[in-house]
């Protein structure tokens, strides 16, 4: 079985390096927590009250040795190809007795139930000799013409801090469970740029235009969420030259802020990302989701209910913190909310546990 240290490592490894970028803000004296559903207006509420869904955490922890047994994070979900809806596609990172972050796969049915797909193994493992021999926090967009996925991601030989990059591939099967190789990173960070030390959690949009983005968490002069670009499907790609769109907020609940995900919703884009006050302590720091929103992707503004989204009571699953949010639209025009929640209880030996939420449309 891994150490606790093997746990810490690869559970902290972005909040370690956030912490490490900041100067220390003023401590701002406010307290922190979820918007009252009653006092939120029917036409603001959606995106920005959630309720739990009965059967959280989805997935047990198995017992070590197991490619997972130290916990699951970071999910990324799709409507399957093909069903009639209400049935979900999942990747996650995990981590387990195979020596580092590895990407799982399985498949979520219209009562909200996750089976491993497979169950035995994960779809991405360690490999030697590579610029990504580990990967982890990756999202994923089905083409229909092509009938594969294309998988983007955060890779490292080395560490996370010390050679990080963005990459992408694409499924050779239907399901997402068999890839081919990236010969390289789509980006990497420059030496003294904004994001130097640290870039994470991609998150690819379509917008209208037919433009990618792929947003993605940066670490290195400042904190915030950075765009990607690409005009040619993806082939080639670009930083968006008002990098980073969006920064941490030193006087509020979100003096660190990591995991931005992004979703067109009617004509606004919203933005669901994790945040936490500093100074981070990762025995007892809670983090949280909060919202922002715009109208053109680039130019974001927060919700007046931030934190929309927290750490459950204490003795739940979740006590500590609530990391990684990811948004998928129902057929009826709400909102899931999956993401990996982590308890007091677990600290040092836990990655955490994935769980949703629901945010039903008014």
């Amino acid at each position: 079985m891994e150490s606790p240290r093997y746990v810490r490592g690869i559970l902290s490894a972005g909040l370690f390096l956030v912490a490490a970028c900041s100067p220390s803000p003023t401590d701002t004296g406010a307290e922190t927590g979820e918007p009252d559903g009653g006092a939120v207006p029917p036409e603001e509420a959606l995106g920005v009250v959630w309720e739990e869904v009965a059967g959280n955490p989805l997935l047990p922890l198995p017992p070590c040795p197991d490619w997972h047994c130290l916990g699951q994070t970071d999910p990324s979900v799709h409507a399957a190809p093909g069903s009639a809806g209400g049935e979900y596609r999942i990747w996650f990172s995990a981590g387990g007795d195979l020596g580092g972050p590895v990407v799982g796969r399985g498949e979520v049915d219209r009562g909200l139930n996750l089976r491993l797909e497979p169950a035995n193994q994960p779809v991405l493992g360690l490999r030697e000799d590579r610029w990504d021999r580990y990967r982890e926090t990756v999202d994923a967009r089905w083409d229909p013409q092509e009938e594969r996925w294309t998988l983007w991601y955060l890779g490292y030989e080395t560490s996370f801090f010390q050679d990080p990059g963005l990459g992408q591939i694409h499924s050779l099967d239907p399901d997402g469970t068999v890839w081919d190789e990236s010969p390289a990173p789509i980006y990497r960070p420059e030496a003294g740029g904004w994001d130097h030390a640290f870039v994470t959690s991609p998150h690819f949009v379509e917008t209208p235009e037919g433009e990618w983005r792929l947003y993605y968490a940066g670490a290195g002069t400042t904190i915030g969420i950075g765009i990607l670009r690409s005009f040619d499907r993806g082939r080639s790609w670009e930083p968006h030259p008002d990098n980073p769109v969006f920064e941490r907020d030193l006087e509020s609940w979100d003096q660190g802020m990591l995991h931005g995900m992004v979703r067109r919703v009617g004509r606004r884009y919203l933005m669901w990302y994790s945040g936490y006050e500093e100074p981070l302590d990762l025995d007892s720091t809670p983090i949280y989701v909060g919202l922002a929103l715009s109208d053109d992707g680039i130019r974001w503004e927060r919700s007046p209910h931030n934190p929309v989204l927290g750490p459950g009571p204490s003795g739940a699953w979740n006590d500590l913190r609530v990391v990684s949010p990811y948004v998928v639209e129902e057929e009826d025009g709400g909102l899931l909310l999956f993401a990996h929640g982590q308890s007091r209880a677990d600290v040092g030996r836990s990655l955490g546990l994935l769980g949703v939420w629901r945010s039903p449309a008014r």
